[in-house]
């Protein structure tokens, strides 16, 4: 729905009746997210509690390197990144986290690219790509 506002409010709600469940403390880490400003900061706490209390997963580094790109910190939300790589090779979002993170150090994103269009070619992000291969391909037959 793409409404902050409503999911915040729903947050109130669920917090109002259990604010340490995990489903609850997720949640608000997706808001702070989508809120920003001094929210993503806290959603980044979040994660990490989570993941000190259950144990890293892929998707726990992944939404706190989120925070860390929203927040201008591209080299720990690699590092989180490479973390979550480390936990599953073939997440599609971590996957393309890294391409998005890479390309903002100016590493070489190529393999995770090759990578994410294999696992995932129904991945928004595949299919960006893809549409982007297709246009340069055009474009170069256009000039030879």
């Amino acid at each position: 729905m793409d409404r902050p506002d409503k999911a915040e409010h729903q947050v109130k709600a669920m917090s109002a009746i259990d604010d340490d469940a995990t489903l609850t403390q997720l949640a608000t880490a997706w808001v702070g997210q989508a809120l920003g400003g001094a929210k993503v900061q806290e959603a980044a706490y979040v994660y990490q509690e989570l993941g000190e209390k259950y144990n890293y997963t892929a998707a726990l580094y992944n939404g706190r390197a989120v925070c860390y790109m929203k927040m201008g910190r591209w080299e720990d939300a690699d590092h989180d990144l490479q973390e979550a790589f480390n936990k599953d090779a073939k997440d599609p979002d971590t996957l393309s986290n890294l391409i998005t993170v890479g390309l903002h150090l100016g590493k070489n994103v190529a393999r995770y690219q090759t990578q994410l269009k294999m696992v995932a070619p129904k991945h928004p992000n595949s299919k960006r790509l893809e549409a982007a291969d297709e246009a340069f391909a055009r474009a170069a037959a256009s000039i030879a």
